[in-house]
């Protein structure tokens, strides 16, 4: 086992995720569900993928060595996801409603190409008017993290183990990060660039979650880095890694498939124009239509066909319940009072240069000068899905360190056109968009710093390495905050709430979910018979959120 091996096991878990998506989404059409042998069928198939992408296995023996070591390496980081998963719960509101709703049903045998959830749930539960309220999100929104997960809780039988995804996600983004700058900038620096790219306040506050964000910035940020490859140099595998990184985003959320269609246009447009300059504009033109058309049309009408296609025959908008007839308006309530009379550009800056908040409806928008911390903000600067000043409290203060950098080396980069026309498009999109403001829906505003410290490691070596260090630090800092509070609660809360279902195991209960609807598959894991009913009073468990009452010992 060596270095490359490790490199190489984050090209095979890309693949093994995006037949776990594909896969089972194109037997839906053949009317068969999600099945518990997929987790280990489609690492096979992800396997013989990888063997037959890299001809050198095949003609050398001791390349076939290498591969099942790679394979080796896989089948551990997996199994240690799934155990790490398994034992920490989510403790986030959408992850305990939708999300899980969602896994649930897929895992149960829910085919989202002929019927809907809500159909699903009333045919398996005689009383589910408790249990319905949140199927509109799983019937229409991009689905690729639910079939992802449904086929990883189908493993193991234990939801909370399909948080898994995450871990491995961020995996292979760490992988492929250090892999391109580690023949640049040696070992040292390149493994602190990877970790500051993947580990950061939106990954950092969500690890432990079913919130999708997370995902959409690790292959985001992949699909960028993928696009700057291919920007310097095309090779058949980057087109194939991009390939698979586009049909995951693209399925994952609806701002998913926004980011990567413009990212990609952008850096496709830039690369006609340089065929263009060199009287190659033609046959360049041919080679992305070849590429892209079928991508999109796999990816959005086939693969997508559940969520993009069903909503434009349903609703006439690919993006219902966002937009179209009978929409949904889910982020008026979500933000904070003043916000509703503020430009999209006013939204931004205060939500960026005011205290840690996290109170919706909190019409104090108290503004602060950078870098200061009040303890009002910590426990805020903890949560998962924090609204202002969302990506960490000293992130105010370390954006402007990020611009001053941009200004003070502009001469040194500015024949970098790669980096320029990645913070162009990063630019141009908080400025046109409308919720800018909140962190987790715009995780391509973080690209400020990712790219300030690709500056200071390219273009200033062996200057004010004092003060390059310590904004090092004060990054770090920003990001261990929400990190570190978020593994305490979580650990601690876990301990309990394993010792409560274990207590109920076998058990039939009384329960109120209180519209934490994902939380009877954590039950149903255990063994542990519920009745629905709603003002049931008694207990508590599951960090608070549902309340019960034991109706009879062990069965």
């Amino acid at each position: 086992m060596n270095y490359k091996n490790i490199k190489e096991s984050g090209v095979l878990i890309l693949i093994y995720l995006t037949f776990l998506f594909i896969g089972p989404s194109l037997l839906f059409f053949l009317k068969i569900p999600i099945l518990r042998i997929n987790g280990i069928l489609y690492f096979f198939v992800a396997c013989l993928f990888y063997y037959f992408l890299d001809t050198k296995i095949r003609k050398n023996k001791w390349k076939k060595i290498e591969f099942f070591k790679t394979a080796g390496i896989v089948i551990g980081v997996i199994a240690l996801s799934l155990l790490l998963s398994c034992f920490l719960f989510d403790r986030s509101s959408d992850g305990n409603t939708y999300h899980k709703d969602a896994i649930g049903v897929f895992k149960e045998g829910w085919n989202p190409v002929y019927e809907s959830s809500e159909d699903f749930i009333k045919k398996r539960d005689d009383d589910s008017s408790q249990l319905t309220t949140y199927s509109i999100w799983a019937d229409h929104y991009a689905k690729a993290n639910w079939v992802i997960a449904a086929n990883l809780y189908s493993l193991t039988g234990n939801i909370e183990s399909a948080k898994a995804m995450n871990i491995l996600s961020l995996y292979v983004l760490f992988l492929f990060t250090l892999s391109v700058f580690d023949k640049k900038w040696g070992i040292k620096k390149s493994l602190i660039f990877a970790t500051i790219v993947c580990i950061n306040p939106i990954t950092a506050s969500q690890l432990y979650t079913f919130y999708n964000d997370f995902l959409v910035c690790v292959y985001l940020f992949l699909t960028i880095l993928l696009l700057i490859c291919l920007d310097k140099k095309e090779t058949k595998e980057t087109w194939i890694y991009y390939c698979l990184t586009f049909l995951l985003l693209s399925n994952l959320k609806f701002n998913g498939l926004g980011y990567l269609l413009v990212f990609s246009f952008f850096f496709m447009c830039r690369k006609l124009y340089v065929a263009w300059k060199k009287k190659n504009f033609y046959p360049v033109l041919i080679k992305l239509v070849s590429i892209f058309l079928p991508l999109l049309i796999g990816s959005i009408l086939i693969i997508g066909y559940p969520t993009y296609v069903k909503n434009t025959l349903d609703h006439k908008t690919p993006f219902f319940p966002l937009y179209g007839e009978g929409k949904q308006d889910i982020m008026t309530l979500q933000q904070p009072k003043k916000f509703q009379s503020m430009a999209p550009i006013q939204k931004l800056f205060y939500s960026t240069f005011s205290k840690t908040n996290n109170l919706r409806e909190n019409d104090n928008l108290d503004l602060k000068v950078p870098f200061t911390v009040f303890k009002s903000e910590i426990i805020p600067a903890t949560s998962y899905d924090l609204r202002i000043s969302g990506f960490g409290i000293f992130f105010s203060g370390i954006l402007c360190v990020s611009i001053v950098i941009l200004f003070i080396y502009y001469k040194e980069y500015k024949k970098d056109t790669r980096l320029l026309f990645t913070i162009g498009i990063t630019t141009l999109l908080l400025l046109v968009m409308n919720e800018s403001w909140w962190a987790r829906y715009t995780p391509h505003f973080y690209l400020f710093i990712i790219a300030s410290i690709y500056i200071l490691f390219e273009y200033g070596k062996n200057k004010k390495k004092l003060l390059s260090g310590i904004y090092f630090l004060l990054i770090i800092a920003n990001t261990l905050l929400p990190l570190l509070g978020n593994s305490y609660y979580v650990l601690s809360n876990s301990l309990k709430i394993h010792r409560e279902l274990k207590k109920l195991k076998n058990q039939e209960i009384i329960l109120d979910v209180r519209g934490y609807h994902g939380t009877i598959y954590n039950l149903k894991d255990y063994g542990i018979s519920y009745q629905l009913k709603e003002g049931t009073t008694g207990n508590t468990f599951y960090y608070g959120m549902v309340d019960y009452q034991v109706i009879s010992d062990e069965k």
